[in-house]
């Protein structure tokens, strides 16, 4: 990587992405690099000549969420920069390595490597494993600090995502597929339980709640777990089901602005 300072934008539902950002920025800052952390939901603008792009996204339906895909269709182009990307996952992001790829090729950036993480399971959890989501955790650490000892040795890569790659994505930017996760998992908030605070509407990453006396759902949620995992007193759940809440950070960590 020859340039000086890394813009790493991130999208983190439960806080498994943010981690494995923060260990690939510290890794990087290890190597002599200024690293920032931006949040991927409120834009991307090109970085300045001397500045890397980095993209860290949760991977979902096999890629990643629409939003996100939006947000990065709207990257103005670069012009040589370096860029890089990882995403955590459950099982399979063959949807996302190539068209990232693609896309960021398009717009002028000099793509460097992808990597990808498995993390803790963030769905249905009936209880929570802590011991094996501690081994994954600091085995997801140990990893994002090799790649980005790649990326400052110029050995990392960007491996295909296969075949069905294009497939994958196409089924990730249609409606059906997050229309049937809202399905499988409908969301409710207890009244008796709720606080009012407002925190799950502020971070909705798709503007599916509407704060009024309680939290309304509308019809565009992509699961994404945020409003599940960070609501203070677990008031959000699968309507008719008893699940574990798990986040891998805390809400103030999630949304500081010293990351």
């Amino acid at each position: 990587m020859k340039e000086s300072s890394v813009d790493l934008y991130f999208f983190s539902g439960t806080g498994n992405t943010l981690l494995a950002a923060r260990a690939v920025a510290e890794g990087l800052r290890t190597g002599g690099k200024s690293v920032r952390l931006l949040r991927l939901e409120k834009g991307l603008s090109a970085p300045a000549g001397d500045t890397a792009l980095g993209i860290a996204v949760t991977t979902a339906c096999f890629s990643t969420y629409p939003f996100a895909w939006e947000a990065l269709e709207q990257l103005p182009a670069g012009d040589g920069q370096s860029a890089f990307a990882l995403s955590t996952m459950g099982g399979f992001s063959g949807g996302l390595r190539s068209p990232l790829r693609k896309l960021l090729d398009g717009k002028g950036y000099r793509t460097l490597g992808y990597a990808e993480f498995v993390m803790p399971s963030n769905y249905a959890n009936k209880s929570i494993p802590f011991e094996e989501n501690r081994v994954k955790i600091g085995k997801c650490q140990e990893q994002s600090r090799d790649f980005a000892r790649a990326l400052l040795e110029g050995r990392a890569e960007w491996r295909s995502g296969g075949l069905f790659s294009p497939f994958f994505n196409w089924l990730a930017r249609k409606k059906a597929p997050w229309k049937m996760m809202k399905r499988s998992f409908p969301l409710e908030v207890d009244k008796d339980r709720c606080i009012q605070c407002g925190k799950c509407a502020r971070l909705c990453p798709a503007k599916n709640i509407a704060m009024e006396e309680y939290p309304r759902f509308l019809d565009h949620c992509v699961v994404c777990q945020r409003c599940v995992a960070f609501c203070p007193p677990a008031a959000i759940g699968v309507r008719g089901k008893k699940y574990e809440q798990y986040r891998a950070v805390e809400y103030d960590t999630l949304v500081s602005d010293t990351l």
